[in-house]
């Protein structure tokens, strides 16, 4: 999965979190302001609605005295004195209606002001109105009769607080009046605060985007010139070095990271010398080693063959000194193969061969040891041929160690061999039943001149590079050399490799701890 760098994740969670934020502070300060507006507005028309509905009664009462029988002259004259003067539709109109009339048409002794028609009032207020012996309010629309006929094109209404209330009427009794408020400027600046707010949110958002992403190029720059520079190291350029300028921090850190470069190369090139000395002197004393080998061997041949005519004891030195210098050869074999590893001369001779020859070719050559430790090897396989390329020498040399390493710890318990294979890989499995291995062991079972508990018994002499040497020929090979183990069940080596020389191995035929029936 690909990762985000720590700049992009950086910036994108501040924008998120300022995003967050400056919409909260954002909501809270609209919610203010438009409670403040529509607030200050309420607490105003109240006010006004109250004078005015004393200006009516005190009106119609002195119109009583005069015009006792002429109250529609008189609603006439209430309703022009509300009248607003100019006709732009903004600010307020007066509703005049006799109390409990229906909604829809004006009834002839009830008037409003600029042909507002009865329907603007909401049945909810009305019904507050009637109940209640002070102001009610409510929001809604202030609808003309004009914009309700069919044979006019509609017009948008405009938003409006209304105050209701009642008026006394002599001889008339209870009229409802009703004061409507053109509240579009108020919604107009509400809105205009609210795009206010949206677009100084966003303008902030990108400041403080651009701002930490400044901020973060500055800090992440030498954080990722110290990963390149760490990159280089690990790739052997070990003269690579960050840079001591810039901030205090910045400079202390590249000076710190320089020192440890400093003592990395030290070291580095310490253990390589080492290295280079410890390959050098092996291959010497392998080489220096054969000549005398040589000699010793066409010695302790001659001696060989003519122990039948010495005594019993000289003709027992005889046997055992032959012995121990096939030992001698082998283990100076094995450091020879060690060395052409460490050297990296080592090469493939890929041949394609039947890995099931190949196996049971192996297995052949150990049945007799096999045998003198009345052990039998069990060979389970699959029928078809197994076409694999592969160096028949080297991957002889790992059968071989794998199950002279099960014979050594099998206790003369039988081994199961099991041979599979799939369309890109083939696996062989050696599982014994003997002492097993502990789990801190599983490990260190590849390690140069590693060997398990000392106390096993043994029938041949090791060396400890025999596991090493057989999973550097695995790797050779593009496979691996898996292993399980438990005291007191055994130990299972399971080596798989691809069919084909450069595939990559992706797939296990056969998995750990799969005994065969």
């Amino acid at each position: 999965m690909k990762k985000t760098s720590l700049a992009v994740r950086v910036v994108a969670s501040t924008v998120v979190l300022s995003t967050i934020t400056t919409s909260i502070l954002a909501f809270i300060i609209l919610a203010r302001v438009q409670d403040g507006i529509k607030n200050s507005r309420l607490e105003a028309a109240i006010s006004e609605s109250q004078s005015s509905i004393y200006q009516t009664e005190s009106q119609f009462l002195f119109l009583s005295t005069q015009l006792l029988n002429s109250y529609k002259v008189a609603l006439d004259n209430v309703i022009d004195n509300f009248t607003p003067s100019n006709q732009s539709g903004v600010g307020r109109e007066v509703i005049l209606i006799q109390q409990n009339s229906p909604q829809g048409t004006l009834l002839e002794t009830e008037r409003t002001t600029n042909l507002i028609s009865k329907n603007s009032i909401p049945d909810e207020l009305r019904n507050r109105v009637r109940t209640s012996t002070e102001l009610q309010h409510a929001y809604g629309v202030i609808i003309s009769r004009e914009n309700i006929s069919p044979m006019t094109a509609p017009r948008s209404d405009p938003r409006a607080l209304i105050i209701g209330g009642k008026v006394a009427i002599p001889t008339a009794g209870i009229y409802e009046i009703y004061f409507l408020f053109n509240i579009e400027n108020e919604y107009q600046n509400i809105a205009l605060v609210r795009s206010t707010l949206l677009i100084g949110g966003l303008a902030l958002i990108l400041l403080i985007a651009i701002i930490v992403t400044v901020v973060v190029r500055q800090v992440v720059r030498p954080v990722r010139s110290a990963a390149q520079i760490a990159e280089k190291l690990a790739a052997g350029q070990l003269e690579e070095r960050m840079s001591t300028e810039g901030a205090e921090e910045m400079a202390s850190l590249g000076t710190s990271f320089n020192d440890m470069a400093n003592v990395l190369q030290e070291q580095i090139l310490r253990l390589e010398n080492l290295s280079r000395v410890q390959q050098r002197f092996v291959a010497d004393v392998s080489h220096e080693l054969r000549t005398p080998l040589t000699t010793m061997r066409m010695a302790a041949d001659v001696l060989y063959k003519a122990r039948d005519n010495f005594e019993p004891t000289i003709s027992r030195s005889a046997e055992l000194l032959m012995a121990q210098i096939d030992r001698f050869e082998y283990l100076l074999s094995e450091l020879l193969e060690v060395s052409s590893f460490d050297a990296g001369v080592v090469r493939l001779e890929p041949e394609i061969l039947d890995f099931k020859v190949v196996v049971r070719r192996s297995i052949d050559a150990l049945v007799p040891i096999a045998h003198d430790n009345r052990i039998a090897i069990h060979v389970t396989e699959p029928e078809e041929p197994i076409y694999v390329v592969l160096d028949p020498r080297r991957i002889d040399r790992i059968l071989r160690n794998l199950l002279i390493n099960a014979i050594e710890h099998a206790e003369n318990k039988d081994i199961q061999v099991l041979i599979r294979a799939t369309e890109d890989s083939v696996a062989v499995s050696v599982r014994d039943f003997g002492v097993g291995l502990r789990k801190s062991e599983l490990n260190r079972v590849f390690d140069r001149f590693w060997r398990a508990d000392p106390s096993r018994a043994r029938t041949k002499g090791g060396t400890g590079l025999g596991l090493s040497i057989a999973q550097e020929d695995a790797q050779l090979h593009g496979g691996v050399i898996e292993v399980w183990g438990e005291i007191g069940k055994g130990a299972q080596f399971i080596f798989t490799f691809p069919r084909e020389r450069g595939q990559i191995l992706h797939e296990r035929p056969i998995p750990i701890l799969h005994i065969p029936e």
